[in-house]
């Protein structure tokens, strides 16, 4: 009886001791993440796979005339505008005003995919010498190119651009690559211009030919232009999906937003 007694009363001991531990709050697990923050996100993504992200598609075509508005986006929905693409108009004032397609970090917290790199550009200058109607005509023709030397020896200039990255679909980027804010310029018409000076018995005019084409973001091609937000201390990457239009004759462009996208 007695032994039946001592199993008993262990019995109901260790039935309390279950009935509180239950009620016991849960150990806290410091390595845990409050709710509310951001979760970590996979700091590597490759263009155009959409696993993950938050995809926005467009029908926006913003054409060359400077009448036109820029596009301008809030790529996380922060309530902040993030980026901003336009086309602005520059010029001497003899010769009129053309096309400069940029695009701008509208804020610290984003990032392009690119970087500041020096490029070299060349010159090349001829004279010739002319009689027309009893006036000595003296051409200075003098072209700038972003391409080529036309002779050997022309002179060689560098400048440090920061240049946004053309990406294909399928390529991959991530935090190991370079990102920076800014402004970049995607696309500058090529300029073509005279200027005469006429004298008494000589007339001077000079002939500028500005090419741009090898500095220039591809066209008539889908791109991508990737990007980074950071807040927080935690990073989003996304990309931008352009195709920059040729139109009148190549000289100038219209640009097409195809979608934007970030990681959730």
């Amino acid at each position: 009886m007695k032994k039946h007694l001592s199993i008993m009363m262990a019995l109901a001991v260790l039935a309390i001791g279950i009935i509180t531990s239950c009620k016991k709050d849960p150990i806290p697990n410091n390595n845990e993440q409050p709710t509310d923050t951001i979760p970590t996100v996979t700091d590597r993504i490759t263009f155009g796979d959409t696993t993950g992200m938050i995809v926005t598609t467009y029908n926006t075509i913003m054409e060359f005339d400077e009448g036109w508005n820029p596009i301008i986006l809030d790529l996380n929905d922060g309530g902040i505008d993030d980026i901003k693409i336009e086309t602005v108009y520059d010029g001497p004032l003899a010769i009129g005003e053309f096309q400069t397609l940029t695009l701008h970090c509208l804020n610290d917290h984003t990032e392009l995919l690119g970087d500041s790199i020096v490029k070299e550009s060349y010159s090349h200058r001829e004279t010739t010498y002319d009689t027309i109607d009893d006036y000595i005509v003296i051409t200075h023709a003098y072209t700038f190119s972003t391409c080529e030397t036309i002779e050997e020896n022309d002179p060689v200039n560098t400048s440090k651009v920061f240049e946004v990255f053309a990406n294909d679909y399928d390529n991959a980027f991530g935090a190991e690559d370079h990102f920076q804010t800014g402004k970049a310029v995607l696309f500058r018409e090529n300029v073509k211009y005279s200027l005469a000076n006429p004298g008494d018995e000589i007339v001077d005019v000079d002939y500028y030919n500005n090419i741009y084409d090898c500095w220039n973001f591809p066209t008539d091609e889908e791109k991508y232009i990737g990007f980074r937000i950071t807040k927080n201390g935690n990073s989003r990457y996304g990309w931008l999906k352009i195709k920059l239009h040729p139109t009148w004759g190549g000289k100038v462009v219209d640009t097409e937003l195809i979608e934007t996208a970030i990681q959730k």
